[in-house]
């Protein structure tokens, strides 16, 4: 709920600074012209303007994952309610050999309304425990104020086990 909060409040500081920008592109046009608010507006534009590149393919969480290693022949998966509309997605991609379960990768992404709000995935493992995997993610949940970072929780931990799937393919 406290994310849902805070996202409304980025967006209404948002709207705020919008109708303030308007009323000054409306103000430089009535004193200046046409000419001196479209160039107000493309000054805005160009200052302001930064883009939020690719974040590129997910994260390997596992410390001592190889990089190029042998890839896994199974995988599961495991959705974490955050709170709000955000939910935390894990992936685990295994090695399954009749019995034994090797670990490979642990990946996490968080979807939903994230305005106001940045989750990144810091580290985690992934164990065998019996038939099933123990899981343990950190992520950094970082608050934001129309952009600016204003708080940032540090090792918010999550934990807990996941049954695995039937293997994609027999070795």
């Amino acid at each position: 709920m406290t994310n849902l909060i805070w996202s409304g409040l980025n967006l209404v500081a948002l709207v705020a600074i919008y109708y303030i920008l308007f009323r000054a592109v409306k103000l430089v046009w009535q004193h200046m012209g046409w000419g001196a608010a479209l160039l107000f507006v493309f000054a805005l534009l160009v200052m302001s303007g930064h883009s939020a590149g690719p974040t590129g393919p997910a994260r390997n969480l596992l410390a001592k994952a190889p990089e190029h290693g042998p890839l896994a022949n199974a995988q599961t998966n495991q959705t974490i309610d955050l709170g709000g509309s955000n939910k935390l997605y894990l992936m685990a991609e295994y090695d399954a050999n009749g019995n034994t379960l090797t670990p490979r990768g642990l990946y996490a992404s968080v979807s939903g309304l994230m305005l106001g709000h940045v989750w990144e995935p810091s580290l985690g493992t992934l164990q065998p425990e019996g038939s099933q995997l123990h899981y343990w993610a950190v992520l950094n949940h970082r608050w934001l104020l129309l952009g600016t970072p204003i708080f940032t929780s540090n090792g918010v931990e999550f934990e807990g086990t996941m049954k695995p799937n039937q293997p994609l393919v027999q070795r």
